[in-house]
């Protein structure tokens, strides 16, 4: 194979490997930040230090419970954007579940979960399940209880990542649990994105390969 050819291939798997990797990297979750409210009539966005039940958001219903509480610098600030929310919200049977019907998912491909969360700040003095939130997939738990206290003014926001096989159609939930006492722990910057497949390294592999050749011939000529 002479350079120009051994270039033009080089170059059509690097295209594949960048494509590849932008699917990858294209979160699936609608509304991951909770910025978005505009479904419901004449609120787009919170006021700064407020905060609302709704019963939907883009992208997000309620399953069970009292809604999705958003909130915008009312007990801690934001991970990513100005919103977060929580879901021991106020209202009747304040412990909510939440939920997105994922359709895009391929059906045996998988996704790596990730989203951050923490305590509510100055929950110290309070039950030590008050800020529990279980994470689940299809039905399926994905680990042990989120909780604990926080004894400080600010959130402590720490990110989880987790391995989910996609079905075509899979329903991720977050539900609060513990005491309803409408002191939450909070959520934020939910994503799902693929992982990449064994194929995109060996192309990469490949390419690079293929570039390097280029180079040497070009070197030595």
């Amino acid at each position: 194979m002479n350079s120009p050819m051994i270039a033009k291939t080089a170059l059509a798997l690097a295209l594949g490997i960048a494509a590849g990797s932008a699917a990858a990297s294209t979160n699936l979750i609608v509304n991951g930040s909770f910025e978005d409210l505009s479904a419901n009539p004449g609120v787009q966005q919170l006021a700064n230090n407020t905060w609302q039940v709704f019963n939907s958001i883009p992208g997000w219903t309620t399953f069970s419970g009292a809604g999705i509480e958003v909130r915008r610098n009312v007990a801690g600030v934001a991970q990513d954007g100005v919103q977060f929310v929580e879901l021991d919200s106020h209202g009747t049977n304040p412990n909510s579940t939440m939920q997105q019907v994922l359709s895009s998912t391929v059906s045996g491909q998988r996704y790596t979960l990730s989203f951050w969360y923490s305590p509510r700040p100055n929950t110290s003095t309070l039950p030590a399940n008050t800020n529990n939130i279980s994470v689940s997939w299809n039905g399926s738990a994905l680990l042990p209880t989120l909780g604990g206290t926080n004894n400080t003014g600010t959130h402590h926001w720490q990110q989880y990542s987790y391995t989910v096989v996609g079905t075509g159609a899979d329903t991720l939930r977050f539900a609060a649990f513990g005491a309803q006492d409408t002191y939450g722990g909070s959520l934020d910057n939910v994503s799902v994105t693929a992982v990449p497949e064994p194929e995109t390294f060996a192309m990469m592999l490949a390419g690079l390969g293929l570039m390097g050749a280029v180079a040497r011939r070009r070197k030595a000529a």
